[in-house]
């Protein structure tokens, strides 16, 4: 998959679910359309918004790698 795609939905996460993720807050939970025409979940910045263009990458999330959107 090439990485690029756009926000479908989106949702800000205030509150850590766990200690681990408190480093993390707050941070977007992504719906992301794929280029590719799949859709997947990701982490993301918290100022995204639906429709923006974002590219994936992988990233840290409480020990383990997790996608990430970033702005493309």
């Amino acid at each position: 998959a090439s990485g690029k795609g756009k926000v479908y939905a989106a949702t800000v996460v205030r509150r850590a679910a766990t200690p681990e993720a408190k480093a993390h807050v707050p941070y977007a939970i992504l719906l992301i359309d794929m280029a590719e025409g799949f859709r997947i979940m990701a982490h993301g910045d918290s100022d995204l918004n639906i429709r923006d263009s974002v590219v994936i990458e992988f990233r840290l999330f409480i020990n383990l790698r997790a996608p990430y959107a970033v702005k493309a």
